[in-house]
């Protein structure tokens, strides 16, 4: 898939791109958030409201307090677009998004201080015990005979869908789209594009993100690989803490772009599995019960990995 031919067809994505940067006072803007798809809109309104709860965070909100009511203006109209459209009200971000809109005038003490938690005990000690349990996640590649019933292996799947909902995304855009495929006929779409380690697994989960809520995808935005790592990291971790086995598998443009015939399995897949063109595929995601857990390879030092590391010599832990 080539990320410039989608580019070409989301004439939302330039809308929203500008409604991102630019001053939202004319009534073509008005025009261009109706223009939106539910996607976009969305994703748009917890970018908002994100930027305007970080504000109290970095101190400007009373600072910039022209900047972040035109941000509550634009607020204000998505609610009401996505009413108009019969979007249910008590989608959760809906809900949280209009809690910080109702709160705006007295935010700090009205939606930040009443919805906070006190800090956690601090605990250093904990460190080594979390280390070990990721020394001891193995990517996995040989599967074993007897495999969980099916239903037990989409109910991980779903468990590792709702780790991944909640890792970090940069301005809260929650791209992450998700495709299980458990059945052999949608396994073998991805022959000659994927090893038969990823193919033969038990079952897949396709990771994708809508680059129609990245503004600068395809310039200068590169976001959208950190945040899709992070999902599929606590995805990983999550299976790892289930006991199934689990192997993460590049998936992204460069691999699909790189022969012909990868252009081609994929558009098959994406056809057939109904993946729309403005989502990027990133990884497939290999569950299963392991035939057994391979021997752990080597790491480097750390003082190896810290840049003029010998500044820190003095560490207490």
């Amino acid at each position: 898939m080539n990320i410039k031919s989608i580019l070409k067809g989301l004439p939302g994505l330039v809308n929203l791109y500008h409604l991102f940067f630019k001053s939202f006072n004319t009534p073509d803007d008005y025009s261009k958030l109706r223009s939106l798809s539910n996607d976009e809109l969305l994703s748009l309104m917890r970018h908002e409201s994100h930027r305007i709860e970080k504000a109290v965070y970095n101190n400007i909100l009373e600072a910039k307090q022209s900047v972040y009511r035109e941000k509550w203006e634009r607020l204000s109209v998505i609610h009401q677009i996505l009413k108009d459209r019969g979007y249910p009200a008590n989608e959760p971000t809906i809900a949280w998004s209009k809690q910080i809109y109702d709160a705006f005038e007295v935010l700090e003490t009205d939606f930040i201080q009443r919805n906070s938690k006190l800090a956690p005990q601090f605990n250093p000690n904990a460190a080594k015990q979390f280390v070990e349990f990721l020394r001891e996640k193995r990517s996995v590649r040989i599967w074993a005979e007897e495999q969980p019933a099916q239903c037990i292996l989409e109910a991980i799947a779903y468990s590792m869908i709702d780790a991944a909902r909640w890792a970090p995304t940069s301005g809260n855009r929650q791209p992450w789209r998700f495709v299980i495929l458990s059945n052999l006929e949608d396994k073998e779409l991805l022959k000659k594009v994927k090893e038969n380690h990823c193919t033969s697994a038990p079952l897949l989960i396709f990771v994708g993100m809508d680059t129609r809520l990245y503004g600068a995808f395809g310039k200068s935005e590169r976001s959208i690989y950190i945040d899709a790592g992070a999902a599929i990291m606590q995805m990983i971790l999550l299976a790892h803490k289930c006991g199934p086995g689990v192997c993460w598998n590049h998936f992204a443009d460069d691999l699909i772009n790189s022969r012909n015939i990868n252009k081609t399995i994929y558009s098959q897949f994406t056809k057939k599995l109904n993946i729309p063109e403005y989502i990027a595929p990133i990884a497939i995601v290999a569950i299963g019960y392991p035939s057994f857990i391979p021997p752990e390879p080597a790491r480097m030092e750390i003082e190896s990995l810290v840049i003029d590391s010998g500044k820190h010599k003095t560490l207490c832990l």
